[in-house]
């Protein structure tokens, strides 16, 4: 064979060679770049996922917070006339609400009581008792006359540990009326039968 074109086809050999092992070396440089690439886009979606879920779960908890505030009973502030402003705690504002609010017990006649461990809050209509033992309790009406009558909380009854209830039928019917109960006793108000009606206390 000539010499000078086996000098040729020797040059071009290596050429080609050269030329692809610079293809591989940019084949395998940009298999890298691309892995690189992948890994910082699932490392930043891993990210997003968790700042999302993270996020997710500060709502909820935020959400169950202001859900268990609410059934336990936050403090409200009534302005009475003549009397100002008149905060009710969180179990006294609870049972104004559930009685009926201001359209049933009406605006506060006066600022809360501390008697013993518990809170007497009057209103126009009734007296809402509250204690940690006994929780808040409605009193009004003719019970409320005779329960004040007998010292309220502090006399012999103690604090209300029910609201105000019909008994008996209703008082529409002989016999029948409202009933409290209270720590150490019940009053009731009875219908005589005749469109008259007594109470009773009767202690525990």
């Amino acid at each position: 064979m000539n010499p000078k074109l086996m000098k040729r086809t020797g040059a071009l050999a290596a050429a080609f060679a050269i030329a692809g092992a610079a293809a591989v070396a940019c084949s395998d440089s940009q298999k890298e770049g691309a892995k690189d690439a992948l890994s910082s886009a699932t490392s930043a979606a891993s990210s997003a996922v968790d700042a999302g879920t993270s996020a997710a779960k500060t709502g909820a908890s935020s959400a169950s917070s202001a859900v268990s505030s609410a059934m336990a009973g936050a403090p409200s502030t009534i302005n009475a006339p003549g009397i100002g402003e008149v905060t009710l705690d969180g179990p006294t504002a609870e049972a104004f609400t559930k009685a009926g609010g201001e359209a049933k017990l009406g605006l506060p006649t006066a600022q809360p009581e501390k008697v013993g461990d518990g809170t007497v809050q009057a209103f126009a209509n009734g007296t809402i008792y509250s204690s940690p033992s006994t929780g808040a309790h409605v009193v009004q009406g003719e019970i409320l006359r005779v329960y004040t009558a007998n010292g309220g909380p502090a006399g012999q009854l103690g604090f209300p540990t029910a609201d105000e209830a019909e008994t008996a039928g209703g008082p529409d019917v002989a016999k029948g009326g409202w009933i409290s109960e209270f720590q150490h006793g019940t009053i009731t108000w009875l219908n005589n039968g005749d469109g008259t009606f007594a109470e009773t206390v009767t202690p525990k």
